[in-house]
């Protein structure tokens, strides 16, 4: 058997469920043909830096503009225009991978982005694919250019999600509600007095874990200074990711807040600085969101910005397992609130763990060889 899983490094999330998938399948079915596909993968150096940097530009700097451009491509009445408007670029950008695809003829197809299921999709609708499609829908509440006519199975992360689908005239036999794809390590918990012992934290005192997604787009500089607000001291973890000149500003500033602060850049270690935190602060991308809610890790969603987070804030605040937060001016009055209610904050914690799906990645292995 001969699966191909393919994504697009347009944030961090699309990439991180399709290796958790990849990982899931080579421990299920060891002996099948298993490969990982970046969807850009031989394109041009401006065309990708236009599909990753420019997209992360442009919601860091325009958002309202990011917001408006989502919206009017999820018009239901334009849904066919915006389909027909995807297939033109993806006609124009996609030769490499349809040839890629074409070559490879996988028996399954698996994307955890909306442009490699097209491409796929548009191929099979062809004759000139016979693989069954299946398309993970990395986000709480689904845009039009998921829905492509030649997927035969789309998997998602809530009930919610499959009745927007339905809603989208999507064929209820056609969806499976497995979760969204995280690593197995987040469905585990460690010591948290050992773990912070070795992490070098305070197991005893009140831990903020501040994120925002691998590439540390967001207010997080914003989060950071307010947390001089805060009156009672805390224990605050700062990732910020791959922005290595967020990292050093963040360094610069931290003589200026009067808490206990940790300051990371990229880590692969997320699980375990979960572990410690007592609270997450963190911009709602689908993986995120996923990741804390399998650690029962209640959340404070920071200004998300308009299109795909302002919707998973919205469903993960429905859930119960996360409060919302759209100015980020707001974070430190509602730290103080949760952290003077531990009762409040352990139901949060329950909710997040009994909506979440720790195993979709097998989920979804399974359903690939199934």
């Amino acid at each position: 058997m001969k699966i191909l899983i393919t994504h697009v490094p347009a944030g961090s999330g699309h990439e991180k469920a399709a290796e958790a998938i990849f990982v899931a399948l080579r421990k299920i079915r060891p002996e099948a043909e298993v490969t990982l596909l970046n969807g850009l993968e031989g394109m041009s150096s401006g065309y990708q830096w236009c599909f990753t940097q420019g997209y992360l530009g442009l919601i860091h700097r325009f958002p309202f503009l990011w917001g408006a451009a989502y919206h009017l491509a999820d018009l239901q009445g334009l849904a066919w225009a915006a389909y027909k408007l995807h297939r033109l670029s993806n006609a124009s950008h996609g030769k490499i991978l349809e040839g890629i695809v074409l070559r490879y003829q996988p028996d399954v197809f698996i994307s955890t982005h909306f442009f490699p299921a097209e491409v796929a999709s548009f191929l099979k609708l062809r004759g000139r694919l016979s693989a069954r499609l299946i398309t993970v829908i990395t986000d709480f509440l689904p845009h039009n250019v998921w829905i492509c006519p030649g997927t035969d199975t789309y998997v998602v992360g809530s009930d919610v999600t499959r009745k927007e689908l339905m809603a989208r005239a999507v064929e209820e036999e056609k969806i499976r509600v497995l979760g969204i794809p995280i690593d197995p390590k987040f469905s585990r918990r460690s010591d948290r007095r050992s773990l912070a012992q070795r992490l070098g934290v305070d197991p005893e005192r009140f831990t903020v874990l501040i994120c925002s997604g691998g590439f540390g787009t967001g207010p997080m500089e914003q989060l950071f200074r307010i947390l001089s607000a805060v009156s009672k001291p805390l224990q605050a973890l700062i990732v910020t990711g791959k922005n290595t000149a967020l990292f050093h500003r963040l360094k610069g500033l931290r003589p200026s807040i009067p808490h206990t602060l940790k300051i990371y850049g990229f880590v692969d270690n997320m699980d375990e600085l979960m572990d410690v935190s007592d609270l997450m602060i963190t911009k709602p991308g689908g993986l995120s969101c996923a990741e804390a809610m399998a650690k029962g890790l209640p959340m404070i969603l920071a200004s998300p910005i308009p299109g795909q987070e302002a919707r998973n804030a919205q469903v993960v605040q429905r859930i119960g397992t996360a409060i919302l937060a759209q100015r980020a001016s707001r974070v430190p009055s509602l730290i103080q609130e949760l952290r003077s209610d531990p009762a409040r904050m352990r139901a949060m914690a329950q909710k997040g763990r009994e909506a979440s799906f720790p195993d979709a990645a097998s989920n979804v292995a399974r359903l690939a060889v199934s």
